[in-house]
């Protein structure tokens, strides 16, 4: 395994890297058209076929890279990366929704996660249960029992984001497991004629269940109960989106480019784009140009998620705000006259925005 992390990291694939952009791209874009999938059945089919495979496919990568879990100062360095950040931005976020929705008090839910903050809690948990995981007989099995069990738990819902992390933990594991190898089918040309029959199946599946109940399965962060299903039919239809998420994800590798094209570079920066763009989409909801779907929202609504991934992955913002997002803010060496005026311009940023 170590042999493994090391060629890895030395040889860095752009495949992940090609991967992880364009899903971040249509993390933004799912966000930016939620909110009107109530009221097109085509945008709610839409929505939950990208939950199929958007967050497993970028779960399993994050497994596939984590194999460095067990060195020295790794739990130190995943907690900079997920925990503090995690914590950092549910505060800034609830001053933020508390100014920018009226609400009469500040409320905090840091126990809570809001939006997709949801995801750096669970990354913490994953790397920390890869300690145990890896040294127990029949890893993805139970893991994926685990996936079906938090069902049963009513009290687990997004509280500390215990559900998600039990549901999607399997994906995780298996991108811990996968080596290079197992993504060169991914990479061959017969691939994309695989992954339009993985897709049919995947949209088949879709449109054939109730839409909301599909959704609060892709979502992962409600019990059977509270989705109105026994045990026994919870049983089943989770095993069933496990299938519907392989297929999305069979459906979605092929397509990615397996050399440096133009945005590969940015496919490194996703992180920052995940944790500040929530500031964009709770304000465009706000809009009322934007509240109503509209035929300018086919053009709008690609212009916004380009505009923002694109901005949030910019040098400028990286440099400005990675004090803040690596939990360096209060400890920034100053060795630059850049790093004497960077903090006074992110608190500066973020006061604008709550």
């Amino acid at each position: 395994m170590n042999k493994e992390f090391s060629k890895q990291k030395k040889n860095r694939d752009p495949f992940f890297d090609n991967a992880k952009f364009i899903l971040i791209l249509l993390v933004v874009f799912g966000h930016l058209i939620s909110m009107f999938r109530g009221d097109h059945e085509f945008l709610f089919g839409m929505v939950n076929f990208l939950n199929a495979f958007r967050m497993p496919t970028l779960i399993l990568i994050s497994g596939y890279l984590s194999k460095s879990f067990y060195k020295k100062g790794a739990i130190k360095k995943i907690s900079n990366k997920t925990i503090m950040p995690y914590f950092m931005f549910e505060i800034i976020y609830s001053f933020y929704n508390y100014y920018l929705y009226g609400y009469d008090s500040l409320q905090f839910s840091l126990f809570m996660p809001t939006m997709g903050m949801w995801f750096l809690l669970s990354l913490f948990y994953w790397n920390l249960m890869l300690f145990v995981f890896t040294k127990i007989p029949f890893p993805l099995v139970i893991a994926l029992l685990m996936g079906i069990g938090v069902g049963f738990i009513d009290s687990a819902d997004s509280y500390l984001s215990i559900s998600r992390t039990f549901v999607f933990f399997p994906f995780f594991l298996l991108g811990y497991y996968m080596k290079a190898d197992h993504f060169q089918w991914a990479k061959q040309k017969y691939a994309k004629y695989l992954s339009i029959m993985f897709f049919s199946i995947c949209v088949m599946i879709i449109m054939m269940a109730d839409s909301s109940i599909m959704r609060m399965y892709l979502l992962g962060k409600y019990s059977f109960d509270m989705i109105g299903h026994s045990s026994i039919e919870g049983t089943i239809f989770r095993l069933l989106i496990y299938f519907v998420m392989i297929c999305g994800i069979c459906s979605f590798l092929p397509w990615v480019p397996k050399k440096q094209v133009f945005f590969t570079s940015l496919g490194k920066k996703t992180f920052y784009v995940y944790v500040f763009h929530f500031f964009f989409i709770k304000y465009i909801k706000t809009l009322s140009w934007y509240a109503e779907w509209s035929i300018w929202h086919i053009v709008m609504v690609p212009l916004l998620t380009i505009t923002i991934t694109l901005l949030l992955s910019s040098k400028p913002v990286i440099s400005f705000s990675r004090p803040l997002v690596e939990n360096k803010l209060l400890y920034t060496s100053f060795k630059k006259p850049l790093d004497y005026i960077r903090i006074p311009i992110i608190i500066y940023v973020v006061a604008f925005f709550i």
